[in-house]
């Protein structure tokens, strides 16, 4: 039985996360403007071989190939009637991979934006988002996730509502990320979230671990946030950096930093507050391999 992800938390165990996975199989020749949870189901082997190379390089916890998998969000590719069966699905892969392990990786079924504003500034309303979050995690849930990890979050109120939908659905334990980028005043989402709100209004709602991934915010600056909400009374913190700031080159969308240039403001964010390390968009096994690597080496001369 794998162990309590909380309690390890709680004891002071610091997690290793995956990293790319949306980025990773465009690389790999999902084209723009395709689903990218669909075309993963169709080509399976690939996006096992992803997983498995996240945790091969050091990765405690994987998440599924679920992002955009909502109806709202598939609606847009015309799966809208698909949420269940791409979802299940998507997790059941990822419970496949893991199983070939001897080691204990926690498998965590990811939730995204919906891509559509809520009232009032669009014309979702809070009953609408709770209602799509719930049919994604209930079809998770049935699939057998070990934990909910919503993330890429740019309005505090569609992450509140995605907790909202978890907390109604199981008692499983629930990570709340959202993208914030650098202003004058220290950092912000889009919709103009402060790190504060987001660690009362997530915390409020039953999140259990909150943090930050994707967006502008660089490892670099990772710190720093980490401090601001722990200041604002986050208990466990996850971040998950992009590889720098994405470069369009001959077509292709890069990001540019090296896994070196992630890896070495590893221990600063561990020293200000981080529980969970991971990488976003760009993020591949060599710089999750090298993450796990330095934390685990920081950890030990900590101990010492």
């Amino acid at each position: 039985m794998i162990k309590n992800l909380l309690e390890r938390l709680n004891n002071g165990e610091i997690l290793i996360c995956d990293g790319s996975t949306g980025i990773a199989l465009q690389y790999k020749g999902c084209n723009p403007g395709e689903s990218v949870e669909k075309w993963g189901l169709e080509h399976k082997d690939i996006l096992m071989s992803l997983h498995a190379g996240y945790i091969d390089a050091g990765a405690d916890i994987i998440l599924t190939n679920t992002l955009g998998g909502n109806g709202i969000k598939l609606k847009k590719y015309g799966l809208e009637n698909e949420v269940t069966s791409l979802n299940k699905a998507l997790v059941e892969l990822a419970r496949e991979v893991v199983s070939r392990y001897t080691k204990p990786v926690y498998v965590a079924g990811n939730l995204g934006p919906t891509g559509e504003l809520m009232e009032p500034y669009g014309i979702l309303s809070e009953s609408d988002m709770i209602e799509a979050f719930s049919q994604q995690v209930k079809a998770l849930i049935d699939g057998g996730v070990d934990f909910i990890f919503i993330e890429t979050m740019i309005d505090v109120n569609e992450a509140v509502s995605a907790v909202k939908a978890v907390k109604v659905s199981c008692d499983l334990p629930v990570f709340a990320s959202m993208s914030f980028n650098p202003d004058r005043n220290g950092f912000r989402t889009v919709m103009g979230n402060t790190p504060e709100q987001a660690v009362d209004m997530l915390q409020s709602a039953g999140a259990d671990v909150v943090g930050s991934n994707c967006g502008s915010v660089l490892a670099s600056m990772m710190p720093d946030l980490i401090k601001q909400m722990k200041s604002a009374g986050a208990k466990f913190i996850v971040v998950e950096p992009n590889a720098g700031i994405p470069q369009l080159i001959n077509g292709r969308t890069i990001f540019p930093e090296t896994p070196e240039e992630m890896a070495v403001h590893v221990p600063a964010m561990i020293d200000a507050g981080a529980n969970v390390v991971g990488g976003c968009c760009g993020a591949m096994a060599e710089h999750i391999k090298l993450i796990a690597q330095t934390a685990r080496d920081h950890i030990s001369k900590k101990n010492i």
